[in-house]
């Protein structure tokens, strides 16, 4: 039943995007400057600026919180690597290639 429970909540994560990672209601306003033809465009398609900037900013978050935890555990992964190097894979035996 927790297996069926977390892949439903990650596909829902996943269907949801953004509206999943926003509480409705708990938003703040800020000044944005845009070019005039950038903001005509957006108007022209119906694009909502905020929501767009919204996921842009989780996307850069995402990255630079991935990047962080590159750099705080580049010893541990240079570690395994050169283990790895030295005494092979636990699953060596079993690759065909």
């Amino acid at each position: 039943m927790l297996i069926y429970y977390a892949t439903l909540q990650h596909i829902m994560r996943i269907a949801t995007g953004v509206i999943m990672r926003t509480k409705p209601g708990i938003k703040k306003s800020v000044n944005v400057s845009l070019s005039p033809e950038v903001l005509e465009q957006a108007s022209e398609l119906n694009i909502n600026l905020s929501a767009v900037l919204t996921e842009a900013l989780m996307e850069k978050f995402r990255v630079n919180k991935r990047a962080e935890w590159l750099r705080d555990n580049a010893s541990s992964i240079d570690a395994v690597n050169q283990w790895v190097e030295e005494n092979g894979s636990f699953s060596d035996f079993q690759r065909s290639f």
